[in-house]
């Protein structure tokens, strides 16, 4: 069963601060431009992935960029993907999450439930033992 993952579980989403309209070069691999209030998801962790990018060799310069506009106060991260962990007792992943105020976790929304794994598995299973 094909199961879209929500965009919280994907994306960082940024928030332009800034007066007006600005370039943030950053974002994206051209730099995006944004609006005043406009708000935009990137896919996967911005800040990791512009690390990541220093810690492999490359320049350092958008990370530095990323730096000096929240220090500046011109963007903000509204949120960045939820980690996902496997918990052994329940033998499933699961996400860090708020809900009405209170930290806890939750299933991603792309992990099928175990009804849903057995349906399928049976299913495949069938297919490939009557070809």
């Amino acid at each position: 069963m094909a199961v879209n993952p929500a965009q919280e579980e994907l994306y960082t989403v940024v928030e332009s601060l800034a007066a007006g309209e600005r370039v943030f070069g950053f974002l994206g691999p051209r730099g995006m431009r944004l609006g005043a209030s406009e708000v935009v998801a990137v896919p996967g962790d911005l800040v990791a992935s512009l690390g990541s990018m220093h810690q492999q060799g490359g320049k350092r310069r958008k990370f530095d960029a990323l730096e000096r506009s929240l220090k500046a106060g011109s963007i903000r991260i509204n949120s960045l993907p939820a980690p996902v962990l496997y918990d052994p007792v329940a033998e499933a992943p699961k996400s860090i999450a708020i809900t009405n105020g209170t930290l806890g976790v939750v299933d991603p929304s792309y992990v099928a439930t175990a009804e849903e794994s057995s349906s399928s598995l049976s299913t495949s299973s069938l297919s490939s033992s009557s070809a």
